[in-house]
C-alpha cells in the first residue's frame, strides 16, 4: 500500500515521537482532548450533510415544480391517465399511476371518471378477493376494496358485474349484495350472474324498490324461485332503462317497461315470454332463447306483430320456429341470426318478405336443414352481404354451392353478397366446384375496371373452418391451386394441418 498524508503508519510514528518523553496521565490527556475534538467535527460534518441534503432536496423540488409535467392543466393530465389505462387492467394500472408521486396519487384517487369502467364482483364469500378489485392492495379484503373503488367512483354512474363462477361453492357474501343495493341509484349498468343458485329473489325485490335514475342496462340472470311473498315486483320506474337480459319471468312475477326497451336477450320457456315480447314496440335489436317445448299455441295466433325498428334478431330454439316469428313484420330487420332453428321454407319465405332488408344472416347447428332450405333462406334475401353458415350438416353441398356461383348470362343469386364464413365437421362438395364458386365472385382489379358496373359484389372476406369430425380438414390442390392469386387477407383457410 503507497503511503498516504495521513496514512496510520505515518500518525503512529508521529504521536510516538510526541509522547516520547510524556507519563501516562499527559496521554490520557491527549487522548481525551482528541476525542473531544471529533465529535466537534462529526458534529460539523452532521450539519453540512444536513444542509446538503436540505440543498438537494429544494434542488428537486424546484426541478418537479420547473418539470413538463407540471405545467400541464390537471384536466390534461387526467386525459393522459384515461388513454393510458387500458380496460381489461383498468383497476391495476390506476394502482401503478397512483404509485409514481404523492401529486398522482393526488389527482388519480380525487378524479371519480378515471374509477368508472366496468368492474366485476365475486360475490362468494372468503377465498379473498377473486376480481380486478384485487389490484388495490393497499385497502385491504375483497370488501373494503369493493367499498373502496366505489368511494372513489363516486359520485358518477357506475357499471357493475355481481358474479359467482360455476362450480364455486362457497357460500354468497350478502355485505357485498348489500353494498351493490347501497348504490344502484348510481347503475347505468348492472348485471348479475349468480351460477348454481341464481339471483335471489330479496334482492330482486329491494333492487326494484330502489331509486334507478341512472339504469340503463339490466341482466338480473336466474332469478331463484325462492321467495314466500307473491306480490308482483315492479322496474316499470326505472325510467332510463333501455337493455335488459333476462331468463325466464318465473314464479316471481316482474313488472317492467317492455315499451321503453330498445335492446332484449330473453331465455324463456312459458307463453308469457310471447304477451312481454309483444309490448316491446321499440326494439332494435332482441336475442331469444327458447329453452324447450314452449306451449306457444295457446296464445292468441292472430295477433300480428309490428316491430318498426329492429334491425337485429337472434332465434335459438330446437324446437322449430315459434308461431308468433311468422307473424313478424320487421321491414327494418338488417341481422338476422338463427341457432338451431327448423323452419318450414313456405313460411320463412313468408317471414323474409316482411323483412326485406336482411343484410346478415347466420345459421348455426341447423342439423336438420337441407341443401334445398338453405338456398331457398337465401333466395329471398337479394340484400345479403354477410353469411354465415356453422354446423349445418351436410347442407354446404355441391348443389348449394353451385347455387351462388355467378355465371354470365344468368340473374346471380345473392348479388351483393361479399363476406362468407363457413364452418362445418362435415365436407360435403367437391373441391374444384368450391373454388369455382369462389373465384367466379373475384377480379383482379383491372378486370374490375372493365365493368361499367360489377354484376355481383367482389369478396372481402372468405373464411373456411373445415374439419371431418375432431380432425381439421385440409384442402388440396383441386382448390388451393385456382385460388392461389385471392390475397391471404381475404381468402382464409387451413393451410396445413398439425396434430
Amino acid at each position: 500500500m503507497s503511503s498516504a498524508p495521513h496514512s496510520i503508519r505515518a500518525t503512529v510514528l508521529q504521536q510516538t515521537e510526541r509522547a516520547r518523553r510524556c507519563s501516562k496521565a499527559e496521554i490520557e490527556r491527549f487522548i481525551e482532548k482528541t476525542e473531544q475534538r471529533i465529535i466537534s467535527l462529526e458534529s460539523q460534518i452532521n450539519a453540512l450533510i444536513e444542509l446538503r441534503d436540505s440543498q438537494r432536496a429544494c434542488v428537486l423540488a424546484l426541478k418537479n415544480m420547473a418539470s413538463p409535467i407540471h405545467s400541464l392543466p390537471i384536466e390534461l393530465l387526467v386525459e393522459i391517465f384515461d388513454l393510458a389505462v387500458e380496460d381489461y387492467w383498468h383497476v391495476e394500472n390506476l394502482y401503478c399511476i397512483s404509485q409514481v408521486c404523492w401529486d398522482w396519487r393526488q389527482v388519480a384517487q380525487s378524479t371519480p371518471r378515471l374509477w368508472t369502467r366496468p368492474v366485476t364482483i365475486v360475490v362468494s364469500k372468503a377465498g379473498g378477493a377473486a376480481d380486478e378489485l384485487e389490484s388495490l392492495p393497499e385497502v385491504g379484503d375483497a370488501t373494503a376494496q369493493w367499498k373502496t373503488w366505489l368511494a372513489r367512483s363516486a359520485p358518477l354512474p357506475i357499471h357493475i358485474s355481481l358474479v359467482k363462477p360455476r362450480f364455486d361453492y362457497r357460500d354468497i357474501n350478502r355485505y357485498i349484495l348489500e353494498e351493490g343495493l347501497r348504490v344502484a341509484h348510481r347503475c347505468a349498468s348492472l348485471r348479475i350472474d349468480i351460477k348454481g343458485s341464481g339471483t335471489p329473489s330479496w334482492f330482486v325485490r329491494r333492487l326494484a324498490q330502489s331509486k334507478l335514475d341512472s339504469l340503463d342496462e339490466l341482466d338480473l340472470g336466474y332469478v331463484q324461485d325462492d321467495d314466500t311473498d307473491r306480490t308482483s315486483v315492479s322496474f316499470t320506474a326505472a325510467s332510463r332503462l333501455q337493455k335488459l337480459h333476462l331468463i325466464n319471468l318465473g314464479a316471481l312475477q316482474i313488472a317492467l317497461p317492455w315499451a321503453q326497451l330498445t335492446e332484449l336477450r330473453f331465455h324463456c320457456d312459458s307463453p308469457e315470454a310471447f304477451e312481454a315480447f309483444r309490448q316491446c314496440a321499440n326494439l332494435i335489436r332482441v336475442y331469444i332463447n327458447i329453452l324447450q317445448r314452449t306451449p306457444f299455441f295457446e296464445v292468441r295466433q292472430d295477433m300480428p306483430i309490428q316491430f318498426g325498428q329492429l334491425c337485429t334478431l337472434s332465434l335459438h330454439s330446437w324446437t322449430g320456429f315459434p308461431f308468433f316469428f311468422y307473424r313478424l313484420s320487421t321491414p327494418a330487420l338488417q341481422e338476422l341470426q338463427l341457432h338451431g332453428v327448423r323452419w318450414i321454407p313456405a313460411d320463412f319465405t313468408a317471414f323474409q318478405l316482411r323483412a326485406p332488408n336482411i343484410t346478415s344472416l347466420e345459421l348455426i347447428d341447423s342439423y336438420s336443414c337441407v341443401p334445398r332450405d338453405m338456398k331457398a333462406a337465401i333466395c329471398d334475401t337479394p340484400s345479403l352481404t354477410h353469411l354465415t353458415i356453422k354446423d349445418c350438416k351436410e347442407s354446404f353441398d355441391d348443389a348449394f354451392i353451385s347455387s351462388l356461383c355467378y355465371k354470365d348470362g344468368l340473374t346471380p343469386l345473392v348479388p351483393r353478397l361479399h363476406h362468407l364464413v363457413v364452418d362445418s365437421n362435415v365436407v360435403n362438395f367437391t373441391e374444384d366446384v368450391l373454388a369455382s364458386m369462389i373465384m367466379s365472385r373475384w377480379w383482379t382489379e383491372t378486370e374490375r375496371a372493365s365493368y361499367a358496373a360489377p354484376p355481383v359484389a367482389r369478396w372481402t372476406y372468405v373464411e373456411l373452418r373445415l374439419s371431418m369430425g375432431f380432425r381439421p380438414y385440409q384442402l388440396g390442390a383441386r382448390f388451393t391451386e385456382p385460388v392461389k392469386t385471392i390475397p391471404p387477407d381475404v381468402l382464409i383457410y387451413r393451410k396445413d394441418v398439425v396434430y
